[in-house]
């Protein structure tokens, strides 16, 4: 069974309990009250017959009996030895009704013919002194009439209630289900045409538009890490094409000239060997690449920046015999990916290496609610036409140079990344012959 129709069933079966439920009650309730009405006025006529027949002479009781005859009713007047003493009544379908009340209430309802009659007790002193008790029974022919025209006026309305009662479950079900039919025919067509296509998100707030937003973030991230793969591939079977080549071309030479000349073979195994050192880093970097924007990827927690600076500046000192500062306050407190930073700041601190000769600054300050810090160096500068290409994937400023050092041309790139993924702002400043400053805004608090 679809959605749709369950929604339209189950309303509808709702709606049209509560509207029975409802009915029924009215009816009931009518009806006891109805009842209990005529019961109190048969009572108040027994009650001022009896208190007559206590004034009346035995030859005038008939008389006074007939006077307070109920309409459609009977009077019988019952001896404290069960015989009948007197009986009178007014309609002859209760010509020998025995009348005898149940005990289970102040009234009795029965059945004579076919038609309700409502009959009541009560005891009294006759004339005689002797105690005897006084039934009084009516046929309720106006309320079984009123009860009948009552159930079908209830019947009427509850049946005229369910037309819009049916209407709106029909229209419930379609908006309910319009936004998931719309899903799953993007769906659909996205998966035919390898889209990925986003829903109009509407300006509902409820759980529905919860689920369309949920679906295009999907979306998105699924578009992203196609795009990442895309280019991965792309990236990975352009850059490992050339060390590949070389590989192969030095390969061939060993082949084809052996060993015989050793410093031939000293070259091609030194050139192979920095070729797959090379391959080795451009893969690693491309899978971090593709890693960088997953946000399991990312652990937040409150840090000290002044820690992590130190932390990765202290094992590039000794390894490079460099000088590497960090100015700044000696604590310096952020909600960040600590193992991140670091690698963000050691790729701007290697890249500073890389392409400068003096020392290496690394500033830290506090403004408002950010942490900037800054990398700088007196290297030979970066061209302003180079400068917006800078984070590009694979872009080089200077293609010798970068031959020279070892860059791969994603080493800036991946830092962009990472610098995303902290959600910190990255940009650089530079002046050729004088050096180069990189800065990133790191915010003290994490921003959702």
């Amino acid at each position: 069974m679809k959605l749709r129709t369950r929604i339209h069933v189950f309303t509808t079966l709702l709606m049209f309990l509560i509207l029975a439920g409802l009915s029924i009650g009215i009816y009931f309730l009518f009806e006891k009250m109805t009842y209990e009405r005529q019961a109190d006025q048969l009572m108040a006529r027994g009650e001022e017959l009896t208190a007559a027949l206590q004034e009346t002479a035995a030859e005038d009781k008939n008389m006074v009996i007939r006077a307070y005859m109920p309409p459609d009713g009977s009077l019988l007047i019952v001896g404290s030895n069960g015989q009948v003493i007197d009986e009178v009544e007014s309609d002859r379908r209760l010509r020998g009704f025995p009348a005898e009340p149940d005990g289970s209430g102040p009234y009795t309802i029965t059945n004579v013919k076919g038609v309700p009659a409502v009959t009541v007790a009560m005891p009294f002193i006759s004339t005689g002194g002797e105690v005897a008790e006084l039934r009084i029974t009516q046929l309720a022919d106006d309320i079984a009439n009123e009860l009948s025209t009552l159930r079908l006026i209830l019947i009427g309305l509850t049946a005229a209630a369910m037309i819009p009662v049916i209407a709106s479950s029909v229209a419930l079900g379609r908006i309910v289900t319009r936004p998931i039919n719309v899903l799953t025919g993007t769906m659909r067509e996205n998966r035919e045409k390898g889209a990925y296509e986003k829903i109009d998100e509407g300006r509902g707030r409820d759980e529905l538009h919860e689920m369309t937003l949920a679906y295009n973030d999907m979306m998105d991230q699924l578009g992203r890490n196609y795009e990442k793969q895309e280019r991965f591939v792309s990236d990975a079977s352009h850059e490992l094409k050339t060390p590949i080549t070389v590989i192969e071309s030095y390969a061939r030479l060993l082949k084809r000239r052996g060993f015989d000349d050793r410093n031939v073979a000293d070259e091609a195994v030194g050139a192979i060997l920095s070729q797959a050192v090379r391959m080795k880093d451009l893969t690693a970097q491309l899978l971090d690449l593709a890693r960088s924007d997953r946000a399991a990827a990312y652990s937040f927690k409150q840090a000290d920046i002044r820690k992590i600076a130190e932390e990765t500046v202290q094992p590039m000192r000794q390894a490079y015999g460099r000088e590497f500062s960090i100015e700044g306050p000696e604590e310096l407190l952020a909600v960040t990916d600590p193992d991140k930073l670091r690698q963000l700041l050691f790729i701007l601190l290697d890249n500073a290496r890389k392409y400068s000769d003096g020392a290496v600054r690394l500033i830290l300050e506090e403004s408002g609610g950010r942490v900037e810090l800054a990398v700088a160096d007196h290297g030979p500068g970066i061209p302003e036409t180079d400068l917006p290409h800078l984070f590009d994937r694979f872009y080089r400023v200077n293609s010798d140079r970068n031959r020279k050092t070892g860059g791969t041309g994603l080493g800036l790139a991946l830092g962009k990344e990472i610098s995303d993924g902290l959600g910190a702002d990255i940009s650089v400043e530079s002046v050729v012959g004088i050096g180069t400053v990189f800065r990133v805004g790191l915010p003290k608090e994490r921003q959702e």
